[in-house]
Parts: structure tokens; C-alpha cells; sequence
């Protein structure tokens, strides 16, 4: 299982860092989870096109998170190049409803020309999905937030967050995880509800006790030293500090 941080960054517009986004590489299946704006041209980057991804998993619909879809559903249309196999998208409870509305407000633009949508909408629980086995449970960000583990055949395993603050379903999630990634969007003073600051995920991990703590989602207040610090302080796993490109081989 290879695991690349495609976006580390936020909703706020970086050079450096792109927004929300995660490339799941196995048994020659393309997955990802979220796809924010920045999202496709690092794929690109990796040789990896609208044909190559056969599955989007989203953890909540905002923007940072998911924006890159609808270039991505545009792009398929390309009639000298037109993607033909089924796209299946999977997110939580009222997902659908929201495609539906963004499907109409583009109109013809982003319905497919020669392949199918299929979207399926999870609450908590496990599916298996490809070559993973995919467990999901609530988060505390929005009502649609949902976090991720995929596990493989020999078990290795990757549990992903999207946005959320300390929540026990997280740490379920997490629990003995070869990687983790975790949102970390705010240094302590800044800490907002929904999202997660350094002691917090510090916190988290080591309840989970995951094998590997990487964190994400750095809003420009964040001093990756002092963050690194203050979770060292707290869980004593391996941490890494996310940045585009980043990869993980489990």
C-alpha cells in the first residue's frame, strides 16, 4: 500500500501547500480521499490521470476538500479522450443531494459522456471496497463528516480524519493503525471548534496508538517546530509533519 499526501494546506490559497487531498496506491487501483483544489494537478505529477482513479472517497463537501471534482468531471467529457469506466464516489449521509444540486447547476457540463457514476452514501460501519476493507465512522467537524481506515489483505492499515476535532470515533478508527493522518489546522491559541490543535492530536494518537502520526491541514498560523514539540511531548510514535508529495510505502 503506498500512501502520498497530494495537499497539506488548507482553504487558504499556497504556494507551497495545496489543499485537502490523499492518494491510496494498491494492487493497481487509484484511490483517493478528498479532492481539493490542487488535487488533480499533482496528479498529473505522478502520471496519473481522469482515467486512472477508480474511486473518490469524500470526508465532508467543503470547498478545501473537494473542489477539484468538478474540473475532474468536466475534463472526462473531452470527446478525443472521454473516460469509459465507472467512477464510484463515496461520502457520508446527504452527499447524494448535494451532487444532485451541483450536477444542476452546471447543467449538461459535468454529466458524463461515456461512463457511469455510481455514489454511495455510508454512515458508520465497514465495506469492503476494492482491495481494501473500509471502516467509517463519525467525526466531529459537520453532520456529513465521516472519517476512514482502509485496511489490505495483509492487514496494513491507514485511517484518515479530513476535518475533525478530538472525537472518540477517531481514535476508534486509529486504533494500532500503521499510519494515521490527522488534521492539526491551529497552533493551541488559535483553536477553533472542529478542528484539531497539536496537544489534541497528540492526544488522539496516542489513545489510537498508531504505529505512525502524520499531520496535515496547516492553516498559516501553524510553526511546524513548536507543533512537533508539543505532540513529541504527548505521543512518542513516529510523527511526521505532512507536505505535498509526501509518501508512506505499508
Amino acid at each position: 500500500m503506498n500512501v502520498t499526501i497530494l495537499g497539506s494546506g488548507t482553504a487558504v490559497p499556497s504556494l507551497e501547500r495545496n489543499s485537502s487531498g490523499v492518494l491510496i496506491q494498491e494492487e493497481g487501483c487509484n484511490t483517493l480521499v478528498d479532492f481539493g483544489y490542487g488535487t488533480l494537478k499533482q496528479l498529473l505529477h505522478l502520471g496519473i490521470n481522469y482515467h486512472d482513479i477508480d474511486r473518490i472517497f469524500f470526508t465532508h463537501n467543503h470547498p478545501d476538500h473537494m473542489c477539484d471534482l468538478v474540473p475532474f468531471l468536466f475534463g472526462t467529457r473531452y470527446h478525443l479522450s472521454a473516460r469509459k469506466k465507472v467512477l464510484e464516489i463515496v461520502a457520508g449521509p446527504g452527499f447524494q443531494q448535494f451532487f444532485d444540486k451541483l450536477m444542476s447547476a452546471y447543467k449538461q457540463w459535468l454529466v458524463p459522456s461515456e461512463y457511469q457514476i455510481q455514489i454511495t452514501e455510508i454512515d458508520e460501519g465497514s465495506k469492503k471496497f476494492g482491495c481494501h476493507q473500509v471502516s467509517f465512522k463519525k467525526v466531529q467537524h459537520i453532520e456529513m463528516s465521516r472519517g476512514y481506515r482502509f485496511e489490505n489483505r495483509v492487514g496494513k492499515s491507514v485511517a484518515l480524519s479530513g476535518d475533525t476535532d478530538y472525537c472518540q470515533g477517531m481514535i476508534e478508527l486509529g486504533r494500532g493503525a500503521d499510519l494515521m493522518i490527522l488534521e492539526c489546522a491551529m497552533p493551541e491559541e488559535n483553536k477553533i471548534t472542529g478542528h484539531l490543535v497539536p496537544s489534541l492530536a497528540g492526544k488522539l494518537a496516542k489513545e489510537a496508538d498508531c504505529k505512525t502520526l502524520c499531520l496535515t491541514h496547516f492553516y498559516p498560523p501553524c510553526d511546524l517546530d513548536v507543533m512537533r514539540e508539543t505532540v513529541s511531548a504527548i505521543y512518542d510514535g513516529e510523527l511526521a509533519l505532512a507536505h505535498d508529495g509526501m509518501q508512506f510505502e505499508l
